[in-house]
């Protein structure tokens, strides 16, 4: 046990010691390494060594984003500046994290004011990602118009009612989504109810959608479809309706009443103070159940179908069926009803009822179906957001 606990207190000095501020800073993880020396001279101001790791990481990582941002402007790139806004705005959270120390400590550090520069640099970066998010609108399809969604997101986390970014980001999320249409095809040459369609189209597409797919169940003349689900009905069939009639006894020791011990003579046995010695009387009693089993089931079947529209090819094709099961137990018996067990005395409470018709085991199938077709499309969610 306690070479256990030595070995695991080892492991932790071992871990702690790696993750010093000290070791970070001569990994160049310089954030890090602030961020740990920070806390600990909040603690203690009177570190040496933490104060020496501080300056080093400080003075190391802002050298680092400035030799960047140095870079980006003498570049000349209308797209720095997207860049150049991040690393300001880095130096500046950097900044804040220093402004937590003791006041005494502070003052070893330069504290500067970056506001000007993040002013510029914001409104250039979103100036540029507007632009740039115009230019992939202007180029056309899909993937163009989901970049271009993704630039005025950009520009909106910077100014969320620049120009009219919004009303071009909506323009762009549409442009980018695929249509998908669920539609029912009854290819089985049995003619179904008029209301099984209808039960099929009330399917909640809803949660499927995502950023880029849109599932509708009514057709729109306005909207362009990228896809079809079909559910392609191919398969039907009605069981007969059908009965099982089954016995079985059941038989179970009860008291009945109480009876009188008798010796070896046939006297009745006295007790210690004279008294009568009785005993329970066990019988056994049974009944005969006899039950009645209706069932029938309507089985629906086809194929899920993944249509491209643009292509007008058939991309996958799934297997779906389902059985929708009428069942009831009803019964009666004969005999001793103390026989019955709990099971038995349930169904014999049960008295036999109509069979259901053919149209309302073909709506139960409906909306076992539909929710296996949601299943199918949840998993193959990721086949339709493709661009191509």
């Amino acid at each position: 046990m306690l070479k256990r606990l030595f070995v695991v207190l080892f492991s932790v000095i071992l871990i702690t010691g790696c993750n010093s501020s000290e070791k970070l800073l001569q990994k160049g993880e310089y954030d890090r390494a602030i961020e740990k020396a920070v806390n600990k001279l909040r603690k203690d101001p009177g570190n040496d060594k933490e104060l020496y790791v501080l300056k080093e990481a400080y003075t190391k990582a802002n050298t680092f984003d400035m030799d960047q941002i140095t870079f980006l402007e003498k570049e000349g790139r209308s797209e720095n500046y997207v860049r150049i806004y991040e690393l300001y705005g880095r130096l500046d959270r950097r900044q804040d994290r220093i402004k937590t120390l003791p006041s005494r400590l502070l003052n070893e550090f330069r504290i500067i004011d970056y506001d000007d520069e993040l002013i510029a640099s914001k409104e250039q970066a979103a100036e540029t990602s507007y632009l740039q998010g115009l230019e992939f609108l202007d180029m056309g399809g899909r993937e163009n118009a989901r970049r271009a969604y993704y630039e005025f997101e950009n520009v909106q986390d910077l100014y969320p009612n620049y120009k009219d970014v919004n009303d071009l980001q909506r323009e762009a999320a549409y442009l980018g989504t695929n249509q998908v249409l669920f539609v029912v095809e009854n290819n089985s040459e049995i003619m179904l109810p008029e209301r099984f369609e209808a039960e099929l189209l009330k399917i909640s597409l809803g949660d499927l959608n995502n950023r880029w797919i849109q599932y509708s169940v009514y057709e729109n003349e306005e909207v362009n479809y990228d896809y079809f689900v079909a559910l392609n009905i191919n398969r039907i069939s009605m069981s007969p309706e059908g009965l099982e009639r089954e016995k079985y006894t059941e038989s179970v020791e009860i008291q009945d009443g109480t009876k009188y011990v008798l010796d070896q003579r046939g006297n009745v046995m006295k007790d210690s103070l004279g008294n009568d010695i009785k005993v329970p009387n066990m019988i056994t009693v049974s009944a005969e159940v006899q039950t009645q089993r209706q069932f029938k089931e309507a089985t629906v079947g086809g194929s899920l179908d993944y249509i491209d529209l643009r292509t007008d090819q058939l991309v996958r094709s799934e297997n779906i069926g389902v059985t929708a099961v009428f069942e009831h137990v009803s019964g009666a018996f004969t005999g001793d009803e103390r026989a019955l067990s709990e099971d038995s005395r349930e169904i014999i409470e049960r008295r036999a009822v109509p069979f259901p018709n053919d149209e309302f085991m073909l709506m139960d199938a409906a909306t076992l179906l539909k929710e296996r077709a949601k299943d199918i499309m949840y998993r193959n969610r990721e086949l339709l957001s493709s661009t191509y």
